[in-house]
C-alpha cells in the first residue's frame, strides 16, 4: 500500500500574518525587514505584489525601497508569526497526530490512515484559508519529495497532487535549478555536463553523478524517480537554542554591552522554558567591527534555564574575552546540550538553590563584576515566565531580532 505524503507551505507567511492583523495592508506591495531605518537592513520574506517589482528575500532594504519606492516595510513580530503558526499546526493535528513540522510555516502530514485523505487535506487547507485567514499551497503524493515539489508547482493556494503516472509528466522538464535539494552550485555543475532537467538526472550515468555530487548526487537521481523511503520525523530534536544580534551602531561602552547581554539571555530564557528545555553549556559569541569573531563556552554543573542564570554566565564570558579596545558589531548568547524537562531524572531546582556551590560561585561573579564596573551593573532579578507553547524556527536569525 502506497503512503499518502502531504506537504503543506504557508504563502508569504509573515506578510500573511501582517495582513491578517491590518486588512489596509491588503493589496499593497509590504516586506518585512530587518534593521529597517538602516539601508544595509535585508529582506526577510514579501508578498506577492512586493516580488512582482523583484523584490527577493536576503535583498538590501535599500534596494527593494529602489526597485518599489511604495513598498511598505514592517520590523518582524516573531512572537506574532510563532502564535499564528501554533493555530495552524493545532488545527492539523485535530485531523491527525502524524505531522512533521519543517519549519514556522511548512509541514509533512502523513495521511495514509485517514478515508478519504484528498479531500481531508483539501479541508484543511480551506479551514486554514477561512478560520485563520491565511493562505497555503499543498502538494500531496506518495513520498516526502514528490509532496514538497507538487506543493511549490501553484502558489498562491495551490493543491497539486503528483501520483506514479504523472510524475514524469510534471515535473522531468523542468529546469535542475528547480529540483528541492539541488542547488545553485550543484546545478551549475550539472549543467555543465549536460543535465539541464529533472528527467536528464533521474536517467543520468550513476559514475557521473557520484563524480560530481558525491552520494548527493545519486540521491537526486533516486527522488527524481520517486524513490524516497523517507519517515516523518515527529518530533524536532534540539542541541542549542540560541540568540544573536547585529547592530547598525557598534557597541563599545561595557554599560550598553551588558544590556544587550541580558536582553539576548532574556530571549533565549523565554524560547527554552516555553519549549521545556534546560541546558547545562553557555556559550557566547562577538563580532567585532573589523569583522574578528571571537567565541566562548563554559559547561556549567547543573541544567538551567533561568534569565538569570544565562545571563550571569554569559557576562562572565564576556568580560574574560572581551577586548575593551575594539566596537562590537555582533552580541549573541546560546544555551546549549538541551534537553527536554522530562528526560532530565535528577530533581531540579534552579529558581531555590541558594545555598549550592554553583551559586555561591555565581554570587562571586556577579560582586566581581559589580564592584569592577559599579553597583547594581548586574542585579538578581526574579520572575516568573508566562508559559506558551511556541514553536521556535530555523529562521529566527539575526535580522528577526533588530
Amino acid at each position: 500500500m502506497s503512503r499518502v505524503i502531504a506537504h503543506i507551505d504557508m504563502n508569504c507567511f509573515y506578510a500573511s500574518v501582517e495582513e491578517k492583523y491590518d486588512t489596509k495592508l491588503k493589496d499593497k506591495p509590504i516586506a518585512i525587514a530587518g534593521s529597517i531605518k538602516d539601508r544595509h537592513g535585508i529582506i526577510v520574506t514579501s508578498n506577492y505584489i512586493a516580488r512582482s517589482y523583484g523584490i527577493k528575500t536576503t535583498m538590501r532594504v535599500g534596494e527593494a525601497k529602489k526597485l518599489c519606492p511604495t513598498l511598505k516595510l514592517m520590523k518582524p513580530n516573531f512572537e506574532r508569526y510563532q502564535e499564528e503558526s501554533k493555530k495552524v499546526f493545532d488545527l492539523i493535528k485535530t485531523y491527525t497526530p502524524h505531522v512533521e513540522v519543517v519549519s514556522i510555516d511548512e509541514a509533512y502530514i502523513d495521511l495514509t490512515d485517514i478515508n478519504e485523505p484528498i479531500k481531508t487535506m483539501a479541508l484543511i487547507q480551506r479551514r486554514i484559508y477561512k478560520e485563520l485567514k491565511l493562505p497555503s499551497s499543498v502538494g500531496i503524493s506518495y513520498n516526502k519529495f514528490f509532496s514538497k515539489m507538487a506543493s511549490n508547482l501553484k502558489k498562491p493556494k495551490g493543491f497539486t497532487i503528483i501520483n506514479k503516472k504523472n510524475y514524469k509528466d510534471i515535473l522531468w522538464n523542468m529546469d535542475i535549478s528547480k529540483m528541492h535539494g539541488c542547488g545553485k552550485a550543484s546545478s551549475a555543475k550539472l549543467k555543465k555536463y549536460g543535465i539541464k532537467t529533472i528527467g536528464d538526472i533521474a536517467q543520468a550515468n550513476e559514475i557521473i553523478l557520484n563524480s560530481l555530487l558525491g552520494v548527493q548526487g545519486l540521491r537526486l537521481k533516486q527522488k527524481a524517480n520517486g524513490e524516497d523511503n523517507r519517515k516523518l520525523k515527529y518530533t524536532m530534536e534540539r542541541k542549542s537554542i540560541g540568540n544573536s544580534k547585529t547592530y547598525p551602531t557598534d557597541l563599545e561602552e561595557i554599560d550598553d554591552i551588558l544590556v544587550e547581554i541580558r536582553k539576548l539571555s532574556k530571549k533565549v530564557s523565554t524560547r527554552a522554558q516555553n519549549r521545556d528545555y534546560l541546558g547545562n553549556n553557555i556559550s557566547i559569541i562577538i563580532k567585532y567591527n573589523d569583522f574578528k569573531t571571537v567565541t566562548k563556552a563554559k559547561k556549567v554543573l547543573k541544567y538551567v534555564n533561568s534569565e538569570q542564570e544565562i545571563y550571569m554566565y554569559a557576562s562572565e564570558l564576556l568580560l574574560d574575552v572581551y577586548d575593551i579596545e575594539k566596537k562590537i558589531r555582533l552580541l549573541g548568547v546560546s544555551l546549549n546540550d538541551v534537553e527536554k524537562i522530562e528526560n532530565i531524572f535528577e530533581q531540579l531546582d534552579i529558581f531555590s538553590a541558594n545555598n549550592s556551590e554553583e551559586v555561591l560561585k555565581l554570587n562571586k561573579t556577579m560582586k566581581a563584576i559589580n564592584d569592577k564596573y559599579g553597583k547594581d551593573t548586574i542585579v538578581e532579578l526574579k520572575k516568573k515566565s508566562n508559559k506558551k507553547n511556541i514553536i521556535t524556527t530555523s529562521f529566527s536569525k539575526d535580522f528577526l531580532d533588530e
